[in-house]
């Protein structure tokens, strides 16, 4: 059976169907009822996607390296989860690169502040070090 139809015989829109912002635990749903997505006069409630604020300047993304070989690599993490989810990776990834691409070198960063704020100092030391490349890491 088709996905879509499938969810529309639950009575669930299918674009916010993965949702967890909508998801609801079976206690929740025993207290209070789903809304009926049909009204009385049989529209259905939807909806719409689209952004109303104006989209961000788009900025073609950098020419992928040929080779890693000679290259620094900054491993950067934001802090989403707390200050040692994301780090505990990067160190794995560190080593795993260490041992499999030994000419590549790594630096290891956290971003001040938290997952929300700029780091406007540590661009700048990356520019100023001229890192080839950036891997920002989120865990939690």
């Amino acid at each position: 059976m088709n996905r879509r139809k499938l969810l529309t015989l639950l009575g669930t829109l299918p674009a916010v169907a993965g949702s967890p912002a909508l998801a609801r635990t079976a206690r929740e749903a025993a207290r209070t009822p789903e809304p009926n997505p049909v009204n009385s006069s049989g529209a259905i409630t939807v909806l719409n996607p689209a952004i109303a604020s104006k989209l961000a300047e788009r900025v073609p993304l950098a020419d992928r390296l040929k080779s890693l070989e000679g290259k620094t690599i900054y491993l950067v993490d934001i802090q989403w989860g707390g200050p040692d989810a994301g780090y505990d990776l990067l160190e794995v990834m560190s080593e795993w690169l260490a041992k499999n691409v030994p000419g590549v070198k790594t630096v290891m960063r956290r971003t001040t502040g938290n997952m929300f704020t700029d780091d406007p100092g540590m661009r700048k030391e990356m520019i100023d070090k001229h890192a080839d490349a950036a891997i920002v890491g989120v865990a939690g």
